[in-house]
């Protein structure tokens, strides 16, 4: 059986502890590797398989089949790897006359950049929060969650590793070849070719826990920062939109982080940056006070657009951009199970407005941001009313000290106009968090979705003819 981490270590398959069936006798002399359990170290059988020829996709698909049935005893998603197949066959003769060779280089690499064989779990007991890596050292995590030689760390069953990608009936094709394509051009940083590859870039991965509560910030008389409304013509993860130089920017998370098979925000941006695809390996589940912090990690293509009609173009070479200041604030917004909003909205209630104000006030006092880029974050919390989530997110950063961009594509332009509106009242009429929120506190339970606008509007109207 096939070890598993602990929830203070997650192992690496260079581990000695790290042992697996040989399903395939792959070793030819077992001799003193094969324990009373009848098992070996899963390293000795990777660097055999390893250093088998590799020339066409089926072999390819063979490979990682024969190292996913001795480790899992199935191919799991991967299913038949026929999505992997078709891009590897379209990426011929690159793939396996560049990349493969280097992918094998790297992966061996592992022994050498972690000789713990062991990866600390963010916030465990008695661990750091923060796990600072080299370049170097995660792309070569990044190749081993392509091989899928990696164990599914405690907290989660799946999504950890790219087998999610390889499957036939893909049910976002166009983002599975985005983010297997993403991949492949990261690789070209660390070819002996590459001027781009730099050992002085670190990827840092940090779990934010805070203790205190900022609801009583909020019910002080701080100021209402700087908040901007922005319309664009499509969602891109082009520097600009990302905060880059000197800002940050939301991703709008789920629970359990990380890259998927489709074109959720976090899921686009995870996938269009593969070095930020090793937090799923350390981030466990985030909790009402937490969230995870990823700084460095590239964007390899602009993404443009969202779900079915995205597109990747090429990053702008003509922009001088330090991706190494990049800021990835992940935030996971209420689960709700709210039926339906025929009744209004039943979860507008402060320990649910109190919960949303401290996730994004922990996020955007993470670090000192020039300025926290969001979308309309917040998933269907509040029935998905953009109004209560922009004005939760303007009292968060207004407490951080941050001024704060809304980002809305050019499908939400009315409702940018109306939070325009609404911006505008608020600024003509109250001045502080403790304002803000007490007008949000006010709303009607029973106020329906988008109605919320003309509600608070009309209370505004109201404290300027009583003032």
């Amino acid at each position: 059986m096939l070890p598993t981490s602990d929830d203070v270590r997650y192992l690496l398959p260079c581990s000695a502890s790290f042992r697996c069936l040989d399903r395939f006798s792959i070793l030819n002399d077992l001799g003193e590797l094969e324990d009373a359990n009848g098992q070996v170290p899963f390293w000795d059988v990777l660097t055999t398989l390893l250093g088998s020829p590799v020339e066409t996709p089926t072999q390819l698909a063979e490979l990682l089949d024969t190292i996913a049935v001795t480790l899992r005893g199935s191919s799991g998603q991967a299913g038949d790897y026929q999505f992997l197949k078709s891009f590897v066959r379209d990426f011929q003769p690159a793939f396996f006359d560049t990349y493969w060779p280097l992918i094998v280089q790297l992966a061996l690499e592992l022994p050498h950049h972690f000789p713990r064989g062991s990866l600390q779990v963010l916030g465990a007991e008695s661990s750091p929060s923060t796990l600072k890596l080299r370049r170097r050292q995660v792309v070569c995590l990044i190749v081993h969650q392509f091989l899928c030689t990696l164990s599914a760390p405690v907290w989660r069953e799946e999504f950890f590793d790219f087998s999610i990608w390889y499957g036939p009936d893909q049910r976002h094709e166009q983002a599975c070849r985005i983010y297997l394509t993403c991949f492949f051009t990261y690789l070209g940083a660390f070819l002996p070719t590459s001027k781009k590859w730099d050992d002085d870039w670190y990827i840092t991965y940090t779990l934010v826990n805070a203790e205190s509560d900022y609801t009583a910030l909020g019910l002080s008389p701080v100021v209402l920062n700087t908040i901007e409304i922005v319309v664009t013509e499509s969602y891109q993860t082009c520097p600009v939109q990302l905060g880059l130089p000197s800002g940050a920017a939301v991703v709008s998370a789920n629970r359990y982080i990380g890259f998927g098979q489709s074109a959720t925000q976090e899921e686009v941006h995870v996938g269009s940056s593969p070095e930020a695809c090793p937090a799923v390996l350390v981030a466990p589940p985030l909790g009402r006070n937490q969230v995870v912090v990823v700084r460095g990690a590239e964007a390899m293509f602009n993404i443009t657009g969202r779900r079915r009609g995205i597109e990747a173009i090429a990053q702008d070479v003509g922009v001088s951009v330090d991706w190494r200041q990049r800021t990835m604030l992940f935030m996971d917004a209420l689960e709700l199970n709210t039926a339906d909003d025929e009744n209004g909205l039943p979860d507008l209630i402060p320990q649910n407005l109190t919960r949303e104000l401290n996730k994004a006030t922990i996020a955007f006092s993470s670090g000192a941001y020039e300025v926290v880029h969001s979308p309309l974050w917040g998933c269907g919390a509040f029935g998905g009313d953009p109004f209560v989530k922009v004005a939760l997110l303007w009292c968060a950063a207004s407490i951080a000290n941050t001024p704060l961009k809304i980002i809305c594509d050019s499908g939400l332009q009315e409702i940018a106009s109306s939070l325009k509106i609404l911006v505008g009242g608020v600024e003509r009429r109250l001045e502080t968090v403790q304002d803000l929120l007490e007008l949000l506190l006010s709303i009607p339970r029973k106020t329906m979705k988008l109605a919320t606008l003309d509600w608070m509007v009309g209370r505004l109207a109201l404290l300027t003819r009583d003032s």
